[in-house]
């Protein structure tokens, strides 16, 4: 640790990491309390508590920095406040475990990213500690669900018997003509699209079932049409090359109308659903090679994002956005407002 840590002041990006790990834990807690209100799998609740656990213990770190530096915390979302213990179960025990494994692979790049853009020791350590406890939480999550026979696996391959080089242009082509087999890692990105799909549009169904707000209602039946949408362009491609789809688990929301979690907490956490997805759809049109597949992901992230401002909006409109840091006003301070 520098010995001099703490007359170095955070930069930028160590201060948007630390508030937004902050935001997301306290999200994960207020989620995550209620499934272990309504877990009946044995072999679950164990890791529900862990997780639990470690959201605590990340919003007790990132609060003592906070301390140190004479850094406002930000309110985030209390568990009192959002959080409806007394709501029977809205998701099954299946839900719980994908929802687990989606937010611990968040929690891998997230963390990853915060250790590559911070400079300060100490930092550094916590989001090393971070990463390796959303490590953690991903192989006990994943183990628990292929023992279970839930784990839904990439489709398999046949294995490359020789090095080959590409001599043709239509390798790049798509729209017009044969087209060629989809890569393995164009495969792989638009598997994973299919399956956070499935995660958000179950999400959004029991989401529209408990909203108190007819708005809210409306808007996430919207997203669960978007969703769908995704669904079907995603298997439209892999059909074409002779993948397989993704499986589904059937019954993975219940008949329950009474809210497990507030209108506010609810429409941020399908605005993280949805930005989640527009980071992922842009990694896999960075690694696609197939026009016809990027213009798709092309058409994913703007649909993506126009959907996530409709909510953006919502919750602005509403006062419930809480302001990220953000640099100094100079015309404001020029001014004297």
């Amino acid at each position: 640790m520098d010995a001099s840590h703490q007359k170095v002041h955070l930069s930028c990006a160590e201060i948007s990491n630390l508030w937004d790990t902050y935001i997301n834990d306290s999200v994960v807690k207020c989620i995550l309390t209620h499934f272990l209100k309504t877990v009946e799998d044995s072999e679950v609740k164990p890791l529900l508590e862990f997780t639990i656990e470690v959201a605590d213990s990340h919003l007790s770190d990132i609060s003592r920095i906070y301390e140190q530096e004479g850094i406002a915390r930000p309110e985030g979302f209390p568990v009192e406040k959002h959080v409806n213990l007394s709501a029977p179960r809205l998701f099954s025990d299946i839900f719980f475990m994908e929802y687990m494994q989606h937010m611990s692979k968040f929690g891998l790049s997230s963390h990853s990213n915060a250790i590559a853009t911070s400079a300060r020791d100490d930092i550094r350590s916590l989001f090393e500690k971070f990463h390796g406890q959303a490590l953690e939480l991903n192989r006990e999550i994943t183990t628990l669900m292929k023992k279970k026979g839930v784990y839904i696996r990439p489709p398999y391959m046949n294995y490359p018997k020789k090095a080959e080089f590409v001599d043709k242009q239509n390798f790049l082509t798509g729209w017009l003509g044969k087209k060629r087999p989809l890569l393995g890692n164009e495969v792989n990105h638009l598997y994973m699209t299919s399956l956070h799909n499935e995660l958000g549009k179950s999400t959004l169904i029991g989401f529209a079932q408990v909203a108190q707000e007819r708005e809210l209602k409306s808007y996430f039946h919207s997203g669960i049409q978007l969703s769908d949408k995704i669904l079907r362009e995603t298997h439209h491609v892999l059909m074409e090359s002779d993948v397989p789809n993704s499986m589904t688990w059937d019954a993975i929301v219940t008949e329950s109308t009474n809210p497990p979690y507030s209108d506010q907490l609810m429409l941020f956490v399908v605005g993280i659903l949805f930005q989640l997805g527009v980071a992922a759809y842009g990694l896999a049109l960075s690694m696609c090679m197939r026009r016809d597949v990027g213009a798709l992901y092309s058409s994913f992230i703007l649909r993506a994002l126009t959907y996530s401002e409709d909510g953006a909006q919502m919750i602005i409109e509403r006062g419930w956005l809480e302001q990220p840091p953000m640099f100094a006003d100079r015309d404001k301070l020029i001014k004297g407002e």
